[in-house]
Parts: C-alpha cells; structure tokens; sequence
C-alpha cells in the first residue's frame, strides 16, 4: 500500500490538522483502518494515538482509496499542500475569483470562518462539542446553538446550549 498526503487543512478551533490521503492498493482489499493509521504515523513520525480515520472511500473495482484523517499533533507537511486545498475549495460550484476585498466582505468572511467551525464542532459527539466549547475563551453559544439546529438537532445537547446563553 502506498499512502500519499494530498491536502492539509489545520484547525485550530479544534486543535487538529485535517488531512486527505490517496491510497495506493493495486492487488491488494481496501486496507483497515488500523493499517492507514500505522502507515502515516509510520511516515510521518506520529503517534499512533493521535491519529483518528474518518473514513476510508473506495470506489467499486478501484485499486484506490480515499482516507481523511485528522491529526492532533505537529507534524511536518508541504505548506503547498494547504494552499492547494484551499485553492481546490468552491463556493456553489463555482471556483473563488481572487478580487480585492472590502472591510465589509472581510468581516463577512470572518463570520462565514466563524460559522462554519461552529459548524463542525457540533458535528463531533455531544461531549467533544461540549469539550471543545468549553476550551474556547470566548464561546459563542448562540452561533453554536444555531449551528447544532442546522445541523443534528439533538435536544440533549440544544438545550444545554440555550443553558449556556441564558
């Protein structure tokens, strides 16, 4: 199996580094998620520990697979691969034009940044959102309240959120 790193996106609200890798497995099943983790840790002089599989796509037939990874700890990468990503992003299908920005649309963009780690922080299990919210010292429990209806809408956890802005 050949494993090669394709885009690095770090996340610091999180605290982790999330990671895309091509699988190379000509003649070889799908590899375990066990087999990806020992691989990169392996290459990349990571522990094992802090390395969490996301999942592991493989198309019917394909002697490739895509893993995506995400990494709680430094660890040495090609800066290129964190502009190419962001470059590769797209808003709607249709790819970012470079213009220059107002203060208006920079605030804007910092809000959007804002929601959409939000986003993914309720995305993780009630109490690693809990965790992670707590560790911020400035929650906004409104934005991640919001995000939490959009998102899963777990009573549980929505109203813990609205405890926390009352």
């Amino acid at each position: 199996m050949e494993a090669r790193i394709e885009s690095v996106r770090e996340n610091p609200l999180l605290d982790r580094f999330e990671v895309e890798v091509t699988l190379e497995h000509e003649g070889e099943s799908t590899p375990s998620e066990e087999d990806v983790v020992s691989r990169i840790a392996a290459e990349n002089n990571l522990d094992e520990g802090n390395i969490e599989v996301n999942g592991i796509y493989t198309g019917f037939g394909s002697q490739t697979s895509r893993a995506e990874l995400k990494i709680r700890e430094e660890f040495d990468y090609d800066e290129n691969l964190e502009e190419e990503a962001e470059d590769r992003e797209e808003v709607g299908g249709v790819e970012e034009t470079s213009e220059p920005e107002t203060e208006d649309e920079e605030e804007t963009e910092d809000e959007d940044a804002s929601e959409a780690d939000y986003e993914e922080l309720v995305d993780n299990t009630i109490s690693d959102a809990k965790d992670a919210l707590e560790e911020l010292e400035e929650p906004d429990y409104q934005a991640a309240l919001e995000a939490e209806k959009d998102n899963k809408n777990r009573t549980t956890f929505t109203d813990w959120l609205e405890n926390q802005t009352e």
